[in-house]
């Protein structure tokens, strides 16, 4: 016996140094180890107005699809990814919740986050996370039960009756600093996960904010506040004569002071999250063009096109203000562009509708708004079987026009961001009753017709086109269905453009690749065509009074 317990002995000095050899080799295997360096963090510039995202250090420009708001979680995403390679996106928008991150106070859950975030690096995809917290279109839902079920801690806004309503108060510390702890965790937490990779590239700390049905908190607290003077600070940036909330803003006072408290309280959770891991954020509105556009009818207090002024002053922690559009006639999508789109905000749709609308409405905000990115709203098939052919094939409808955007835009992207820098790029879409349309450059005359080709008519309307002046006498045209002509400047001296070449191709990193020049009939015909297509154009002017027409039978 005392034998074997010598034997056993011995055995287990030889395993323990074994073991500890083993140790010492991984360490020196970990101090030796290669460390992946970190790209540059995504961030927001801003250069005479203009406005370029940088991502990994280069202009990038986002290309995307958001879920549904209740799609991300494992079991929907898992299902979804083929969607998002069929739709040629480089980016996903999709939400990660309070509720589930943070189940019990100070206790939180990311295992769900880590797996959307190593799935989309996998899948080559960028993230923009959108943080569903104290509020989710105009209400706050996605609360962890811990909050919505202690009011007395976490008090909601009172309307106009005195009734509590299903939205946390703006004035309450408590409810602020608790999003923001939890905000701050999310934020240091995917910088120890992604910060070598950069997968999520932006944030979205709170969705479509404001209070639907009421225009302002009846609260007694915040009835004292309204009654009392505007902050000094707001009034100074606004260059507004000192007053109380009424006196101030008149009919708008209630949704000013709902705007200045709700930027004030996500400006805090914006900063929270930007000390542990500082990437662009934004806050996106639920637009007041509806309908009455009376306040509380759409969410009071967010960023609304009325607003604006107010969030930049009390919410200078949030990069910039976004805007959701999904209405369908195309001039109040570019009247909305042209509000958001300011030399101080940079214009970004992270939702629209689906459709062929809204994939020429695409090419506006891209084109003539300068946008930094795009993005239908519910890419995840909702209420549909991917599997079914009958609602596959809704889905590839819903979708296809979008997705051929992506196609073509997706390798062009580092021309398109230069030539939104230098002013340089255009946009132009068929709309109803809309037959030809003239863009003017630097020496040339662009004529752009639609409803081509012929066996099209009675269709949907496809025609749509970016158009950028790359040179002198120099074009990039990247687009569909779409006829073009050009003609030099009146008062150029000349009467007529020649074709010097027509180039169709695309990019490989940036390099241009050529499939084949354009000559005969498809000059003659100059048609970008129904799948799509980019065009590198040259040409020359011509004076039709000097060219030589006469015969030489010398030659």
């Amino acid at each position: 016996m005392l034998r074997l317990t010598f034997v056993l002995f011995l055995f287990s000095l030889l395993l323990t140094s074994h073991a500890g050899v083993l140790a010492q080799s991984r360490a020196r295997q970990e101090r030796t180890q290669t460390v992946r360096p970190a790209p540059p963090i995504p961030r927001l510039v801003s250069e005479n107005g203009n406005h370029t995202l940088l991502v990994d250090g280069q202009p990038f420009l986002i290309l995307g699809a958001q879920m549904w708001n209740s799609s991300g979680w494992p079991g929907i995403l898992d299902k979804t990814w083929p969607q998002l390679r069929e739709l040629n996106c480089n980016t996903l928008e999709v939400p990660i919740y309070w509720e589930q991150i943070e189940p019990q106070p100070g206790q939180y859950d990311f295992s769900i986050l880590d797996k959307l975030i190593l799935d989309a690096r996998r899948e080559n995809l960028r993230l923009v996370l959108l943080w569903f917290a104290s509020f989710k279109n105009g209400q706050s839902q996605f609360v962890p039960a811990w909050v919505k079920e202690n009011t007395q801690e976490y008090p909601r806004m009172l309307d106009g009756t005195g009734r509590p309503i299903q939205v946390l108060s703006t004035l309450s510390e408590k409810n602020r600093n608790a999003d923001a702890r939890a905000f701050a965790a999310v934020m240091a937490h995917i910088r120890r996960l992604d910060e070598p990779y950069r997968t999520v590239i932006m944030m979205q700390p709170e969705n479509e904010p404001g209070s639907l049905g009421t225009d302002r908190d009846y609260s007694p607290a915040a009835t004292k506040l309204f009654n009392d003077q505007v902050p000094a600070s707001l009034v100074s940036a606004l260059k507004k004569q000192p007053g109380t909330w009424a006196q101030v803003f008149g009919p708008e006072a209630a949704e000013a002071f709902s705007a200045y408290h709700m930027a004030s309280y996500i400006n805090y959770i914006a900063e929270a999250g930007k000390k542990e891991y500082p990437l662009p954020m934004y806050v996106n509105a639920w637009i007041r063009e509806n309908r009455f556009g009376r306040a509380g009818e759409h969410p009071s207090g967010g960023p609304t096109s009325n607003m604006l002024d107010i969030y930049k002053a009390a919410g200078p922690g949030i990069d910039l203000l976004a805007v959701d559009i999904y209405h369908r006639n195309y001039m109040q999508f570019r009247a909305l562009c042209e509000k958001y789109g300011r030399p101080d905000n940079a214009l970004f749709i992270p939702e629209t509708g689906r459709g062929i609308p809204f994939a020429r409405f695409h090419f506006y905000a891209i084109g003539d708004y300068n946008a930094i990115g795009v993005a239908p709203y519910g890419i995840d098939p909702f209420h549909a079987d991917p599997h079914d052919k009958r609602d596959k094939e809704k889905l590839d409808t819903k979708f296809a026009g979008i997705a051929a955007n992506y196609r073509l835009l997706r390798p062009a992207i580092p021309l398109i961001t230069s030539l939104q820098k230098a002013g340089k790029l255009k946009a132009a879409a068929e709309e109803d009753g809309l037959g030809d349309e003239l863009l003017h450059f630097s020496q040339y005359d662009l004529l752009l017709t639609y409803g081509f080709p012929t066996y099209r008519e009675g269709k949907e309307m496809t025609g749509r086109v970016l158009v950028g002046e790359t040179g002198p006498d120099e074009f990039v045209l990247i687009g569909f269905d779409t006829k073009f002509q050009f003609r030099p400047r009146l008062g150029s001296g000349f009467s007529s453009a020649e074709f010097i070449s027509v180039e169709e191709g695309t990019f490989e990193n940036g390099t241009w690749k050529k499939i084949r020049n354009w000559n005969g009939d498809e000059v003659y015909h100059s048609t970008l065509t129904p799948e799509g297509v980019i065009l590198k154009v040259k040409l020359r002017g011509l004076q039709s009074d000097k060219l030589d027409t006469k015969p030489n039978f010398e030659r």
